[in-house]
Formats: structure tokens, C-alpha cells, sequence
């Protein structure tokens, strides 16, 4: 049977696949639950990576043995990250083997979706940012209720805490204070600390 041709190009990712065994994923953009909108509910202008989309998208090479993502990202929406994380390990416990290449960044929503790949390929001058969730608190809440919001937060820290623990083998504490810090680490950074595997330096 032959495999079918995917080309699938959006405004901040493309897919594509010419033998149906290997595909590519650029992934250029923020990651989004859905297209964001202003005050007055028009779409705002930017390279957005919407989660059903991707999801649709990404349903139409999960016949592939391998793929690489190509990741420029600096985050977004912490759900949506941990979303396409889940359903990426997934193809990977199905024997897909997931390659990250950081063309750029992979801060924050990125660097999850990074880790739920088995090989990262980081540039010297690539940059990995990771963090505390934070959430915008508008109006006048009690301290009950700004003692829920944290809490809430509590929850998405620890459940990225589980990604980054998969990854790198560090042990909570010391990835919640690197969350806590913000922590910025450069390809040879993410490579010590075992967030990234592979560098991907000029050859000498």
C-alpha cells in the first residue's frame, strides 16, 4: 500500500510527510487552546499553534515511525502544552520515536512538549526556559479565594514537575526550584541537566 503524502501548512506549524514512515513538524509559534481574541473579540495577530488543530493535524501521521519536531516556542497555555505533551507520548509508547530539534526556544508550554520527546537536539545557542505557572487575577478576591488560585497553580506546577521528572530524572525539590527561579539554560545547560540530549555544534 503506498502511504499517503501529508503537507499540512498553518500559520505557526507545518506537517509533513512524503513516505508516510517519517514525518516533520515545525512548530514556530505559541501554543494556544484557542485562537486568541482582543477586547472586542477580533483574532489577534501573531503565530498561534491552536490545540484541536494541532491535535486534528497530528492525528494524520501518527501512522509514521518517526518524527521530529522543529521547535521555535515560547509557551502559551499551560493545558494545551500538557495536552499535546500526553497525546505525543502516547505515539511514543506506541514505538513512534519523537525527535525535538530547538531551532530557537523552547520556553515554558514548549519546553513540556520538548520533554516528551526521547531525543532533543539543542544549538549551543538554543535557549530552554522553564517556570511556575502564573494565572491573571483581576478584581477583588479574599484571601480564601486568592488561597484557591494558588492552590490551582499548585496543581499545574506538580503536574509539569511529573514531565520534567520523566525527562530528566531530577527530583522534584530541585525542579520546583528551578521552576521557582525561572530558569533559563542554554543547549549545553539543558544537555547538563538533562533536559536536552544532543548538541548540535559546527563541526570543528
Amino acid at each position: 500500500t503506498t502511504q499517503p503524502v501529508v503537507n499540512i501548512k498553518r500559520a505557526a506549524y507545518a506537517m509533513a510527510t512524503a513516505d508516510g514512515q517519517s514525518a516533520e513538524i515545525t512548530m514556530y509559534g505559541d501554543i494556544y487552546e484557542q485562537q486568541p481574541t482582543d477586547w472586542w473579540g477580533d483574532p489577534v495577530e501573531g503565530q498561534f499553534i491552536t490545540l484541536s488543530e494541532f491535535l486534528d493535524d497530528l492525528g494524520q501521521i501518527t501512522t509514521c515511525k518517526d518524527i521530529t519536531i522543529r521547535m521555535n516556542s515560547y509557551g502559551g497555555d499551560a493545558g494545551a502544552s500538557n495536552m499535546i505533551h500526553n497525546r505525543l507520548r502516547e505515539l511514543a509508547r506506541n514505538g513512534t520515536k519523537l525527535t525535538c530539534i530547538v531551532d530557537g526556544v523552547a520556553m515554558s508550554g514548549g519546553s513540556l512538549i520538548m520533554c516528551a520527546c526521547d531525543t532533543v537536539k539543542v544549538n549551543p545557542s538554543s535557549l530552554v526556559m522553564i517556570h511556575k505557572c502564573w494565572t491573571p487575577i483581576r478584581g477583588a478576591l479574599n484571601a480564601d479565594e486568592l488561597r484557591k488560585a494558588a492552590e490551582a497553580n499548585d496543581a499545574w506546577d506538580k503536574s509539569q514537575v511529573a514531565i520534567y521528572k520523566r525527562k530528566t530524572g531530577l527530583s522534584e525539590t530541585v525542579l520546583l526550584h528551578m521552576m521557582g527561579d525561572t530558569t533559563y539554560m542554554t543547549g549545553k545547560e539543558a544537555i547538563e541537566k538533562g533536559f536536552a540530549n544532543e548538541l548540535l555544534d559546527d563541526a570543528e
